[in-house]
């Protein structure tokens, strides 16, 4: 994962994640969370025909904003992506070709491991960064304290999967948890929905600030 990148995450905790907002308010939600504190933004792919169109508008109208493709299933997802501006990917899961096109690339990749056959062969790979989902279905804290006090002990994680403003807190303060993934400071208090600019800035803000002050809890 790219230096600056991974310094974002692992300050604030969280990774957001862009669903499908209208075309043309993509680039100002991605601003809008950029300002809140958090200039980096995954774009799902997949969820329709403006997918690759909002990453591409928010990588030329929001360069102060790190975009990434979500949901890269398939070398066409992973090349399409790039041609859009991608700066990274994120998988659900563990697809060979596409991780040796990604390092190729020089791109950041971030692949979903859920087993132990998954998280071996990433480590093969030289990736100790992954994703896991969805979380609280497969085990959430206790499975992760497994892997982590196992043979997995120098992976990081990224979680995701129905998290909230609320759910995600619990993995804010695991050292080996990265960040947590999720679109709540899009969707909370119907921001998105009503192309509200300055609900996403506060959402970003309360979240950032609710693990900086966990994090200080944790510390005393």
């Amino acid at each position: 994962m790219e230096k600056t990148m991974y310094g974002i995450l692992k300050t604030t905790g969280i990774c957001p994640i862009m669903v499908a907002p209208e075309l043309d308010f993509a680039a100002d939600a991605a601003r809008a969370i950029a300002e809140g504190g958090l200039p980096v933004c995954e774009v799902l792919l997949h969820r329709d025909e403006n997918s690759l169109n909002r990453i591409k508008k928010i990588a030329l109208e929001a360069t102060e904003v790190t975009v990434g493709a979500g949901s890269v299933i398939s070398i066409r997802d992973a090349k399409e992506a790039i041609d859009a501006g991608a700066k990274f990917f994120v998988s659900p899961g563990f697809v060979p070709e596409v991780v040796e096109f990604a390092l190729k690339k020089n791109i950041p990749i971030l692949p979903g491991c859920v087993t132990a056959s998954d998280i071996s062969l990433a480590l093969n790979y030289g990736i100790n960064i992954l994703k896991f989902f969805p979380v609280y279905q497969l085990g959430g804290k206790d499975t992760l304290a497994q892997y982590h006090g196992g043979p997995f002990g120098n992976v990081e994680w990224v979680v995701t999967g129905g998290l909230n403003g609320n759910n995600f807190l619990p993995f804010a303060e695991i050292d080996y948890v990265l960040a947590s993934g999720g679109d709540w400071m899009f969707a909370e208090n119907n921001a998105i929905n009503d192309k509200n600019y300055e609900q996403i800035v506060l959402n970003m803000r309360k979240t950032i600030k609710d693990v900086l002050n966990l994090r200080a809890q944790k510390k005393n």
